[in-house]
Formats: C-alpha cells, structure tokens, sequence
C-alpha cells in the first residue's frame, strides 16, 4: 500500500504546470520550423511554376527578353486569314463557319501550350484571368460558338460575328499565336 501511496502522492504533487509550459515551447518551436520550411519550399518551388503565356521575365537589373514562342506563328497567321477570308461572305453561315474555326485555333493554340482537358472549356479553365487579360471575353466568345453549334435556331449578326472574331484575334495576339 505504500508504494500505490507514493505513486498518487507523487503524481498529486507533480508540477503540471511545468510540464504543460514544456510541451507548449515544444510545439511552438516546432510550429515556428514547419512555418519557415514551407516559406522555403515554396520559395524554392515558386521558379516551376507555369509560364502559360510566355510572358516577360524580369530580373533584378536585367532587361526584359520576350521568352521563346511556343507556336508556329506563320502557322497561325495562315489559318487566321482563311477564318477572316470565311467571315468575309455576306451569309450567316459563313460567320457560324468561321467563329468555329476560330474557336478551333484558340483549341490549337491551347495544345501548343501544353494545356490538357477533353475540351477547349477544360483547357480554358487551368488558364489564370489575371495573367491573361483576354479570358473572360474569351469565354463569352466561346459560348457564342457553342450557342451557334447547339442551339437550333441560334443565328448571329455580321456586327457581333465580328466583335466574336475580334475576342479570338486579340486572345490569340496575347498568347503571342499571331503578330
């Protein structure tokens, strides 16, 4: 009996408040090491993170130098003329031919970009608006093909076909697909 005695009074008379200010200091030290080893990773891994428009890079005290395109401008400037060329004729089918078509560059523009998803909406989405200026009117635009492709009756006027191309054309100057 004495030694269950002992035990309680020793554990009646142990100081928890100073064992509760030691696992306290531990675990803030230990909170302070995980808050600066994250600051760190995420410094470290800040310089892989994507460049989806091959923006300009600045270094301190370095000019700017427009990175290397990543597509086939003469390519691009190609079939943009033949989408231009298709919206010129008066019909509304010809713009209905040439939205899509153009819809179908920015698709192109996108995989040149590396860009995966089952769709150009997919691709659109892992895009950053406050990188990419042209988005969110490119989304509008986007609709307006789909609205052209699966809404039967849905028919566009010459002026908004060409606000439509305008968005297209801009977006895909701000990728760097066209000149």
């Amino acid at each position: 009996m004495g030694f269950i005695n002992s035990i309680y009074h020793g554990v009646l008379n142990f100081s928890w408040e100073g064992l509760y200010y030691t696992i306290r200091t531990i675990i803030i030290i230990l909170d302070a090491i995980f808050v600066v080893g994250f600051a760190f990773a995420f410094y470290k891994a800040w310089k892989y993170r994507p460049d989806l428009i091959g923006s300009f890079r600045r270094k301190e005290g370095e000019v700017s130098e427009k990175r290397e395109s990543k597509f086939d401008v003469a390519q691009f400037e190609k079939h943009w003329k033949e989408i231009k060329d298709k919206s010129a004729t008066a019909p509304p089918q010809s713009f209905t031919l040439a939205i899509v078509a153009a819809d179908n560059l920015v698709g192109d523009a996108l995989n040149a970009l590396g860009l995966e998803g089952d769709s150009i909406a997919d691709k659109l989405g892992k895009l950053n608006p406050q990188e990419i200026k042209t988005l969110n009117n490119l989304w509008r635009a986007h609709r307006v093909r789909n609205d052209l492709v699966h809404t039967t009756g849905f028919e566009i006027k010459q002026g908004e076909a060409k606000e439509v191309l305008a968005v297209y054309e801009s977006f895909l100057k701000e990728l760097g697909a066209l000149k």
